[in-house]
């Protein structure tokens, strides 16, 4: 009957369909596995396993998520100003990301409080831009000019913070590398999104911002490594030099392992006749 003929048709497409979602899905999963092994070991290799190195990468890939939504959101704004707006804020960017790096290599006393507060004021800043997006766009070219100082205070800082086994360029480089990962997906879904609501990738930027402030609040507070610091030494040559205990009440001070060995009162210490040299026996 065509009746039945339509319903197994129907029923076939029906299975295919979610046979085809069920293989997507188990793809999407695996792929997400791979990316974040291949994440892990690139923040684990640009870092060498420095603590204060690793929470500024997972800064930087936060920060670099939230960018790259923020230029998806750009895109679909109203009232962009065209090639002359966009190259007048890359311009100033490259200007600003100058005087940035300085600063923070400069003064590392002010490296987390710059970093802070410039997260602080481009969140705030991309909350308005979402909001009145087609309003403001000096605003949203400012935001856009404030792109590459913040990545350039991020590097600048990095470098500094590097151990001595990662070279610098190879640990800036996985940076980068393990931003880009977290920040692809979030600029091809902003794209993909902007088609239907085109404030969506603004304000995903901003929150990505939040969590960015939130994270510098974790670095140290000069943005300097400490090689040594945690085994109370000092390093010479790459070997770590133990620091000596302090003198106590004026006296001097006594190296490990080398104070002076001292009979407590009401003990004595048994030496055999055959190596005392005062013994009368030696002396017949």
């Amino acid at each position: 009957m065509p009746l039945l003929q339509a319903l197994r048709h129907l029923a076939d497409l029906l299975v295919r369909l979610i046979r085809m979602l069920v293989a997507t899905v188990n793809r999407s999963v695996v792929g997400i596995r791979w990316l974040t092994r291949t994440a892990l070991r690139v923040r684990m290799m640009g870092s060498g396993g420095d603590p204060s190195a690793g929470r500024l990468f997972d800064l930087h890939a936060v920060v670099m998520a939230a960018d790259l939504s923020l230029l998806a959101g750009l895109l679909w704004a109203a009232g962009s100003p065209g090639a002359v707006g966009w190259s007048a804020a890359l311009v100033g960017g490259l200007v600003l990301a100058a005087l940035g790096g300085v600063l923070v290599s400069r003064v590392p006393a002010l490296t987390r409080a710059a970093i802070g507060l410039a997260l602080v004021g481009r969140g705030v800043a991309t909350v308005l831009a979402a909001q009145w997006a087609g309003d403001l766009w000096p605003l949203l070219m400012l935001l856009l000019a404030l792109v590459l100082p913040q990545w350039a205070m991020h590097l600048t800082v990095l470098r500094r913070l590097l151990p001595r086994t990662v070279h610098p360029l190879g640990g800036l480089y996985r940076a980068m590398q393990y931003g880009l990962i977290a920040g692809l997906a979030t600029g091809v879904t902003g794209l993909l999104v902007g088609l239907v609501a085109a404030a969506w990738p603004l304000w995903v930027a901003a929150v990505l911002l939040s969590v960015g402030a939130l994270l510098a609040l974790r670095l140290p507070g000069s943005a300097t490594s400490t090689p040594g610091g945690a085994s109370g030494g000092t390093v010479v040559s790459g070997e770590i030099v133990p620091r000596l205990p302090a003198a106590v009440d004026g006296g001097p001070a006594r190296v490990p392992h080398q104070e002076a060995r001292t009979t407590p009162d009401g003990f004595h210490v048994y030496r055999p006749s055959s190596l005392d040299p005062t013994d009368e026996g030696t002396k017949k």
